[in-house]
């Protein structure tokens, strides 16, 4: 029996050998040519965005840095001293004592008062007051039985013919302590108070009978 022959046997493929690397200057070459392309492509850009959103997107960026405002200094000019004046001592005003009796000024032929008074029997009054009280309170003018009498002060009384004035009363002399309560209505006496009032009274009402006497008195300032 005869022996097939075997078929002829191929050689192996081999791969093909790989590409020889190569060196690093080649590209580091093409890294530094390509720079100014980079530069040309920023500037592009930033010149869009200068173009498209203005220059005051970047000057007023929140990123931005705030401007610090310029600090104003100012300066207040010292006030002057003052001296007081101690040339003279200091005065310390002493009030007056409280008075009960009344103080006018002016003439002392100017009216000080015009006032009524309705006296009864065991009453009396004083020209600064007016008001009447017992007769036992040392009053200028008094009722006691028919008389209208004075302890402290002058009266003068005035006839028909005399003028109702303050110089009649503060001129006659002709001095009494005591008026009849019988006198008729319009009589009149000066009073001379020893606090210098001086007044005209008139009998205008009332009498004896009546139980009181209304008197109107003319008060002048007197000696005041």
């Amino acid at each position: 029996m005869t022996a097939t022959p075997e078929p002829p046997t191929q050689p192996p493929t081999q791969a093909p050998a790989p590409p020889p690397v190569p060196n690093d200057d080649p590209p580091r070459r093409r890294r530094f040519s390509d720079a100014p392309a980079w530069i040309s492509a920023a500037t592009g850009v930033a010149g869009l965005l200068l173009g498209f959103l203005g220059l005051p997107v970047f000057v007023h960026s929140p990123t931005a840095a705030p401007k610090t405002a310029p600090t104003v200094v100012t300066t207040t000019p010292a006030a002057e001293p003052t001296t007081a004046d101690t040339s003279a001592p200091p005065t310390t005003a002493t009030a007056p004592p409280p008075s009960t009796t009344p103080t006018p000024t002016g003439n002392p032929s100017d009216i000080y008062k015009i006032h009524t008074v309705d006296l009864t029997e065991n009453y009396g009054f004083a020209l600064d007051k007016l008001r009447p009280v017992s007769r036992d309170d040392q009053t200028e003018i008094y009722w006691y039985s028919s008389w209208l009498k004075t302890d402290t002060a002058q009266f003068v009384v005035l006839d028909r013919k005399e003028p109702s004035s303050y110089e009649t009363c503060s001129t006659v002399t002709r001095f009494t302590d005591q008026f009849s309560v019988w006198s008729n209505v319009g009589d009149r006496f000066c009073v001379i108070a020893p606090n210098g009032l001086i007044a005209l009274a008139e009998l205008t009402g009332g009498g004896r009978d009546a139980g009181f006497v209304r008197l109107k008195l003319t008060i002048w300032r007197g000696t005041y």
